[in-house]
C-alpha cells in the first residue's frame, strides 16, 4: 500500500475522519464494531475498559488489513499515544520528523499483527515497534551532536583556524564521506535551521526520501569522525 505524507501529518490525523458510506463499509463484518459511528468509537477508546478498547482497536487492524485506506483512521486513534511517546522520547528530534518516523513504522506493525491472536496490549503492541524506530533515530542524532562534539574539540587541539560548520562539511565532502546535497541538507537544516521540508523541496527531494536520506548522511559523517565514540553513543 502507497502512502502519501501530508505537508503536516500531525494535523492531517487530527482531521482524519471516515465519511458515513465508508464507516460502514469497513465495520460491516466487524462485530466490536456494530451499531457504532466513528464518534462513538473515539469516546469509547477514551472511555471503556482496557479489554474494550483492545477489541476495537484489534478491529480496527482488522478493517485495515482489508481497507487499506482505513490505515490514517487507525493512526488517529493512536494519536494521542504516539504524541505522548514523541514527548517523552524524542523532544530533540523535529516534530515532523518524530511523527513520520512513528506513523511510518506503525504502517509495518500494523501488518505485522497477528489478528488471530487474543486482543491484549493491542495499543502498546501496535506502537512498540514505532516506539523502538523513535528511540534508535534520536540515539543516532545524539551520537552524530556529540561526534560533532568530539571532532570539533579534536580540531582544536589541533589549532585548526576554522572551526565553522561549513568547514567541517566541506572537509566531509572532499573526503568522500559525503555528498554535496547531503551536506547541504545537514547544513540546512541543523545548523541554520531552514525547515527540512523547505530544503528538500529546493534540492527536488520528497519529504520522506530527504528525511531518510539526512539520517545515512549523519550516520557516516559521525562514523567517519569518531567511529569508537559513535557506536558507543548509538546503542539503544
Amino acid at each position: 500500500m502507497r502512502r502519501t505524507i501530508s505537508p503536516n501529518l500531525e494535523t492531517a490525523l487530527e482531521r482524519a475522519a471516515p465519511t458515513r458510506t465508508q464507516w460502514d463499509a469497513w465495520t460491516s463484518h466487524e462485530p466490536a464494531l456494530g451499531g457504532l459511528t466513528y464518534e462513538d468509537l473515539r469516546v469509547e477508546l477514551r472511555t471503556g475498559t482496557r479489554q474494550r478498547q483492545d477489541e476495537l482497536l484489534a478491529a480496527l487492524v482488522d478493517v485495515t488489513n482489508r481497507h487499506p485506506t482505513a490505515f490514517n483512521v487507525l493512526a488517529a486513534c493512536l494519536l494521542p499515544a504516539i504524541r505522548h511517546r514523541i514527548f517523552r522520547y524524542a523532544q530533540r528530534l523535529e516534530r515532523q520528523d518524530a511523527m513520520a518516523i512513528m506513523v511510518d513504522a506503525l504502517h509495518e506493525a500494523i501488518g505485522r499483527y497477528d489478528i488471530d491472536e487474543p486482543p491484549r496490549f493491542v495499543a502498546q503492541r501496535l506502537l512498540d515497534l514505532p516506539t523502538h524506530r523513535l528511540r534508535h533515530a534520536v540515539a543516532v542524532c545524539r551520537a552524530w551532536s556529540s561526534c560533532v562534539e568530539c571532532r570539533a574539540e579534536d580540531l582544536a587541539l589541533a589549532s585548526t583556524p576554522d572551526l565553522s560548520a561549513s568547514t567541517l562539511l566541506a572537509t566531509a565532502v572532499h573526503a568522500g564521506v559525503l555528498g554535496e546535497h547531503d551536506a547541504r541538507l545537514i547544513y540546512e537544516t541543523r545548523i541554520a535551521g531552514r525547515p527540512l521540508r523547505e530544503v528538500a523541496t529546493r534540492l527536488g527531494l520528497g519529504y520522506e526520501g530527504a528525511r531518510k536520506r539526512r539520517r545515512r548522511a549523519e550516520v557516516s559523517w559521525a562514523g567517519w569522525w569518531a567511529p569508537e565514540r559513535c557506536q558507543q553513543e548509538s546503542r539503544p
